[in-house]
């Protein structure tokens, strides 16, 4: 067998678009674009990037405005990576459809390696050429996956730093002096793939808030009615204009149909939603991805759609070298000395966020915080995006519940199918003793998961705002006062009345929405307060956010 060897090449800056498709894609309704960008600024083992985080966030919103359901991931680790393109191919068509288009958009660090392009995340730490594949995500696995999915076009857009951030370390290999992408190998009747500058060289992060190739992109993927490979000559076009020729964008297609971002005579917004303009229909969406919406009654305060995700918190502890020390309080069943089970909270001193005893997906809510937590999140995200963040006021989280009914989901008991994430079938499966009168509503309710769903897994309700009642509950600003139940929630729950003292002199703070083990009509009601030491954590506590906009 002959082997050719090529020079290892990192690449910076070079954008590459992946399309795989059928021979005939019409334009495409909004409901059946979906797309996962990711950008990444700062890197542990090497140089920190400037400008792909702003790229990302950026293009995320753009694709918003073309239709596109988008979810956006900065600063990601290895493992973040991985799980996000996991479940992104998971969302994807199982069997074909021509209707449907994915996206996935990168702004990070990449490296070539005999001839394969792999993508860096922001912990990868790689001494030597060998150590690269176990440290990054392999371009052709990204394609291979796509391919193998359902989605009529498939588009990838690799947007990555055009020096050698870890050439120094590479003591004695063929890295040194290179630059450039590998043209991929191996690509199928169907795909068209564009480089944000030729094969073999450079491409410029840019002076500005973007890269010339991300900046050209946000000017004429919206052009009306412009077919498909139209709109990336005039991207190129752009580009080499920009430059001044120093960068010149470079495709290949073996793509055959007649795709369009925007259809002949429409138009759509060329900038991405600010926070002033964000609307129930439209969202802001922030650095992390989390999307924003006005709370009702109030103007100058968004509240996000969903509760806080693993995705979100991991970011804050990466950032902040932040490790929850202390344990947590972990749900489990006791057998009673007179017969039966109940079930009871035990503390388990290795339990954190990252460890809640359950399977969580990145785009779980997080659980296993307490509201110091939550508030010392909301504080790192204030100084990261130079914003007010901070956890919702109570009456906030009444505005955005409010539907003039008894429970989120309106006033039908027991609660319909698809309700929210409450105790059900699942939850009680696996447990033991008989569990099946305390499903909620008495009857076979079953939401599809044991504990935690992911966020946004039920209907949102009628302001835009996902799980306000099940999954976890939610820490509020306040501190709790009985006063803050109507008296028909206090009769039913007592203990709501004659909350127990306080601990270390700091009052209590309010919980609200119920979680994934509550069952009793009354911990279902929208108006429900709970409450907790601001120390403690659960493993169905967790907390949404908001932002205050500038007066």
């Amino acid at each position: 067998m002959n082997l050719t060897l090529y020079p290892a090449k990192l690449f910076c800056r070079a954008s590459l678009l992946f399309v795989s498709g059928l021979l005939s894609i019409a334009n495409l309704p909004a409901a059946d674009r979906i797309a996962l960008v990711l950008g990444n600024n700062s890197y542990q083992n090497a140089r920190a990037l400037n400008n792909p985080v702003n790229d990302a966030t950026a293009i995320a919103g753009m694709l918003q405005n073309l239709g596109f359901g988008v979810t956006l991931r900065v600063d990601a680790d290895l493992k973040t990576t991985k799980a996000a393109l996991r479940e992104f191919i998971d969302a994807l068509p199982k069997e074909r459809d021509p209707e449907a288009v994915a996206l996935v958009y990168f702004a990070k660090h990449g490296v070539q390696i005999a001839g394969r392009n792999y993508l860096i995340p922001i912990d990868a730490a790689m001494e030597r050429e060998y150590e690269v594949p176990d440290e990054t995500v392999a371009m052709d696995s990204i394609m291979t996956a796509l391919e193998a999915a359902g989605a009529g076009l498939n588009l990838l857009v690799l947007d990555c730093c055009r020096d050698d951030p870890f050439a120094r370390s590479w003591k004695g290999t063929r890295s040194t002096g290179a630059s450039g992408l590998a043209v991929p190998g191996g690509a199928p009747q169907g795909m068209f793939i564009a480089f944000s500058t030729s094969p073999g060289d450079v491409a410029l992060d840019g002076d500005g808030a973007n890269s010339p190739y991300a900046e050209a992109l946000l000017k004429f993927l919206p052009t009306p009615g412009k077919p498909f490979e139209e709109v990336f000559k005039a991207v190129g076009g752009e580009v080499a204009s920009l430059t001044k020729g120093d960068q010149e964008p470079w495709f290949n297609s073996k793509f055959y149909g007649n795709f369009r971002f925007v259809d002949e005579g429409n138009t759509l917004p060329t900038a991405p939603v600010q926070p002033a303009g964000a609307s129930k229909e439209r969202p802001w969406m922030n650095s992390l991805g989390l999307e924003f919406i006005p709370v009702p009654g109030s103007p100058d305060v968004l509240m996000a759609r969903t509760e806080t995700r693993v995705r979100d918190y991991r970011a804050y502890a990466t950032a902040t070298g932040f490790e929850a020390t202390g344990g947590a309080h972990i749900f489990n069943v006791k057998e009673k000395p007179t017969g039966g089970y109940a079930s009871e909270w035990v503390h388990n001193p290795d339990a954190s966020w990252a460890s809640p005893g359950f399977t969580q997906t990145e785009d779980h809510p997080v659980a296993c915080v307490s509201w110091d937590d939550a508030n010392a999140f909301c504080e790192w995200l204030s100084r990261k995006e130079g914003m007010t963040y901070r956890l919702p006021r109570d009456a906030e989280w009444s505005a955005a519940v409010k539907n003039g009914a008894n429970f989120p989901w309106g006033d039908q008991w027991p609660l319909p199918a698809n309700a929210g994430n409450y105790w059900d079938v699942k939850a009680v499966a696996e447990l033991p003793g008989n569990w099946q009168s305390s499903i909620v509503g008495g009857a076979g309710y079953d939401d599809g998961v044991a504990k935690t769903s992911r966020v946004g897994q039920y209907p949102a309700n009628l302001h835009g705002f996902f799980d306000l009642g099940g999954n976890l509950w939610e820490w509020v600003e306040n501190g709790y006062l009985p006063s803050m139940n109507p008296p028909d929630i206090l009769a039913a729950v007592p203990a709501l009345a004659t909350p127990e003292a306080p601990v270390g002199g700091r009052p209590h703070k309010a919980q609200r929405g119920g979680s994934w083990d509550n069952f009793e009509e009354s911990d279902l009601r929208s108006e429900i307060r709970d409450y907790d030491e601001p120390t403690r954590r659960d493993d169905d506590y967790g907390f949404r956010i908001v932002v205050e906009l500038p007066r």
